[in-house]
């Protein structure tokens, strides 16, 4: 039972002086600023069984079940952080429900051969509901409006049926394998359902002139830095994944004192194919000259699946001195993680004829001189006066008025004009990492013992979100940073002007993990101690996830900048724990971390390049933009005692 005590707050507004022009928006969002309680109530159950059916086998049977209820718990981020400026209409309720049932047999076939059998069940419910039902306003102030993800309901299920048989014999312990695993998802998930506001800029004054009534902006929301989202999709999606593996492994004891560990694994991961039955999109989006060559490449009719997914690895155990007391230890391998089954959602149900998440845009593009090129105005030509109706009604369109507005404005109506799809690269591949490592340890006295690790860890194949539908940038003579410069904000097209944001799921990021650890454990009758320090580097050109949407650079056509420290990167870390056995049954024990500081990355607050896309930060020179995650944070120091 979890009672987190929150408050709304909009920072920007602290030390502002409201004026006629801004006042009615500035008093609108500071009657928002209210405290208010997250929660999080949760209950868990496990029934285990175990039979031992006779001498040579043993089978358990265990069920599981948890659910939980968290009410204004909805984030995308951390959201312990005491206060948020996200109004509570701009919050909902975690809702998630688990059953699992996992059996197991293990058979005793001869003294020299075991088999281990092993199926699971399990399904999860995860229904997250809004606090508001209403259009959403973002701004560089704040959020209010209904999370722009909510409603959502969504129910998976994942069968697994794993075999293993391990062979004894001589100076071999030999276990091979397979195992295949299904997992099927049902979801109900749209973004903008009733509508989004989104008011580009930073200037608080400008941002709320915009949303208030009268003033130099006397129309609300009459402003081209302002864009509106409207969902068009029905929301569902429901498809699987099929993942079989095989592996073989074996344990040779060479001589006492050296073993040598080797195998292979091999998986596949066999995915859904998107239902593309809108051919007029599919074929607008296979045909155009894309930029950072897929010109010609790209097919949304098409996820590839991962069937080549081979992992061998390798390892030793060598005592150099047959004493028992030094051990060399080495490994390397080839590791292949899953693609999260969220990045297929938009690319399987976006190029249908009823497009599953798929939102268009306004105010829709007209010709120079045209006066209709705000959100207001062509609102306006349908008769909704955006002046009629106060910040906490807006008012939402439908799919037909959307069609209204274009027609009003001699557009041939297209439902997925300026629509945003996104779909998976050709020859998209799952996260792969190649790993080696090794370690040294001795007890160099009695009761200590002293080691040194060293670990590599290269992950390529990482997923990064490419926007495709994008001009090239220009310089411009009057911009002292000589920023790459978009210009979608001010009357530059994106270059399939009928389309809005166009992304594509690539695997071109990469990681780089080195480290090296020294350790020392001490055990003696009046206590004991462990401690290490690691000095490690982590660097990646983007961090990305599962980013169900969304760029995570600044310059798609130069991502050299964006390999820098990962935001997880520590670069010193020293833990410690020391026990002292007291007399009288008492002991004293004591959890130490000392963290460098986490990588900060530095931004300009704004939309800087108007790209409409990702982070832009400031440039340390001409032409010279900082780093990802350039600056580091303050370290961490935690000493605890018991």
């Amino acid at each position: 039972r979890v009672r987190n005590p929150r408050a709304v707050l909009f920072d920007m507004l602290s030390n502002f002086t409201p004026t006629s022009a801004t006042k009615e928006a500035y008093d609108f969002y500071k009657s928002l600023e209210t405290p208010f309680t997250q929660t999080n109530d949760a209950y868990a159950v496990l029934v285990r069984f175990d039979f031992q059916l006779d001498d040579n086998n043993r089978w358990n049977l265990r069920y599981n079940r948890s659910s939980n209820k968290a009410l204004n718990a909805n984030a995308t981020g951390n959201q312990l952080f005491p206060t948020t400026v996200s109004a509570l209409s701009n919050n909902g309720t975690e809702r998630d429900r688990t059953n699992g049932i996992v059996t197991q047999l293990v058979t005793i076939l001869s003294p020299t051969l075991v088999n281990e059998l092993r199926g699971q069940f399990a399904r999860e419910d995860r229904p997250r509901e809004a606090n508001s039902l209403q259009p959403t306003v973002e701004t560089a102030i704040g959020r209010f409006g209904t999370v722009n993800f909510l409603p959502t309901t969504q129910f998976d299920w994942r069968f697994q049926v794993a075999d293993n048989l391990t062979w004894t014999k001589d100076k071999h312990t030999l276990k091979f394998g397979a195992e295949y695993n299904y997992v099927y998802t049902d979801q109900f998930f749209a973004f903008n359902q009733f509508g989004r506001f989104i008011v580009s800029g930073s200037n608080t004054a400008t941002i709320l002139d915009i949303l208030s009534l009268g003033g130099s902006i006397p129309n609300r929301f009459d402003s081209t830095s302002v864009t509106y989202l409207r969902q068009i999709g029905n929301g569902i999606a429901k498809f699987s994944t099929k993942e079989p593996a095989l592996f073989i492994q074996d344990s040779w004891r060479l001589r006492p004192n050296l073993t040598l560990y080797y195998g292979l694994r091999w998986e596949a991961q066999i995915n859904p194919q998107p239902e593309a039955t809108n051919t007029d999109l599919v074929n607008k989006v296979k045909s155009f000259p894309w930029p950072f060559g897929y010109a010609g490449k790209v097919d949304p009719t098409k996820i590839d699946s991962d069937l080549t997914q081979f992992g061998p690895r390798l390892g030793v155990a060598w005592d150099p001195f047959k004493d028992s007391r030094t051990v060399v230890r080495g490994y390397a391998g080839i590791y292949n993680a899953r693609t999260p089954m969220l990045l297929f959602a938009a690319p399987l149900n976006n190029f249908r004829e009823i497009p599953g998440d798929l939102s268009v845009q306004l105010p829709f593009p007209v010709p120079a001189g045209n006066p209709n090129n705000t959100v207001y105005k062509q609102f306006k030509l349908i008769g909704i006066d955006l002046n009629a109706y106060n910040l906490g009604n807006l008012p939402q369109l439908s799919v037909d008025q959307i069609q209204a507005i274009a027609k009003a404005l001699g557009i041939s109506f297209d439902p997925f004009f300026g629509s945003q799809p996104i779909f998976m690269a050709p020859n998209y591949k799952n996260p792969r990492s190649y790993q080696a490592g090794g370690s040294l340890e001795r007890e160099v006295l009695s009761g200590l013992v002293i080691g040194a690790d060293f670990t590599y860890v290269n992950t390529v194949h990482l997923e990064r979100n490419r926007e495709l539908n994008i001009p090239y940038p220009t310089i411009r003579p009057s911009d002292p940073a000589q920023r790459p410069f978009f210009g979608l904000r001010s009357g530059n097209v994106r270059p399939l002007s009928s389309l809005g944001s166009v992304q594509m799921r690539e695997s071109s990021a990469r990681a780089l993990y080195r480290g090296i650890t020294l350790r020392s454990q001490l055990r003696k009758p009046w206590g004991q101690l462990y401690a290490a320090y690691t000095y490690s580097k982590t660097f990646s050109d983007d961090d990305n996830e599962r980013d169900a949407g969304g760029v995570q650079y600044e310059n798609g056509f130069n991502l050299k900048p964006e390999y820098g420290p990962s935001r997880l990167d520590r670069r010193h870390q020293f833990v410690a724990s020391p026990v002292f056995f007291l007399p009288l049954g008492v002991d004293i024990s004591s959890a130490v971390r000392l963290l460098s500081g986490r990588p900060i990355d530095a931004s300009m607050g704004f939309d800087a390049n108007e790209d409409l896309g990702g982070p832009d930060r400031p440039y340390a020179a001409p032409g010279v933009p900082f780093v990802r995650n350039g600056f580091r944070n303050k370290p961490y120091r935690g000493i605890d005692m018991r």
